[in-house]
């Protein structure tokens, strides 16, 4: 059979196996440290075809999406959206046609973005959040918008969830799948099928928004 060259094993308390195609095109698992080495391989091999996929994809691109260097024209992604960088002497980062950014920002270029796309997580995801709580019934105690930069989201043990701010660079639909996830989270603290059905109930196409993050991680970021 065509076996996948595993670059690197990495095991941990986790309770499910993550296959992560790299920058560089390498690919990394991360698996629970009762996974054996067989069942990993045949995961992988299972796999094969999305991880030829995701290896070309990275090497036609020259690697990850580059830091962004705020000059005009360039794209920023917002909801799944390309929007072009305009600099001008405006008081505040604001979205219309384009993305408008304050000239007396570019000193501190980076934060201030970062600081706007926290700003519309924390009211995009949290009026999402109400709306799926709404539909479920799950109800949640907080929202809090985070630097996490390996997890989407997470749910704390008292009802909290959080979500990373890159995610608001995603499209809606595949926001929703992260905010429905952890929702689902409050009932079912891990990934059992029981779990795993709660979410399909609530989005039957779970997976291809799943498979969208897994596809497009290395491009959110600025």
């Amino acid at each position: 059979m065509n076996e996948i060259k595993i670059d690197k094993i990495i095991r941990s308390k986790r309770k499910t196996i993550a296959l992560v195609v790299s920058a560089d095109a390498t690919l990394v698992v991360r698996a629970p440290m009762i996974a054996t080495l067989e069942y990993i391989k045949n995961l992988v091999f299972k796999e094969r075809f999305w991880i030829n996929e995701k290896k070309k994809q990275v090497l036609k691109n020259g690697g990850p999406a580059k830091n962004k260097e705020f000059m005009n024209g360039e794209g920023f992604l917002y909801l799944g959206e390309i929007y072009k960088l305009k600099i001008e002497n405006c008081e505040a980062v604001k979205l219309s046609d384009y993305l408008y950014f304050p000239q007396k920002y570019l000193n501190n270029a980076p934060v201030k973005m970062i600081g706007w796309y926290k700003q519309k997580a924390l009211e995009k995801i949290t009026e999402r959040v109400h709306r799926y709580s709404q539909i479920t019934g799950w109800k949640f105690k907080s929202i809090s918008i985070t630097n996490a930069e390996r997890r989407w989201g997470s749910c704390g043990p008292s009802g909290s969830i959080n979500f990373s701010w890159k995610l608001i660079m995603a499209p809606l639909n595949v926001i929703d799948y992260v905010v429905v996830h952890e929702l689902a989270h409050i009932t079912e603290k891990n990934h059992s099928v029981s779990f795993w059905n709660k979410v399909k109930t609530v989005l039957p196409d779970y997976k291809s928004r799943q498979r969208w993050l897994k596809d497009n991680r290395i491009n959110l970021k600025i």
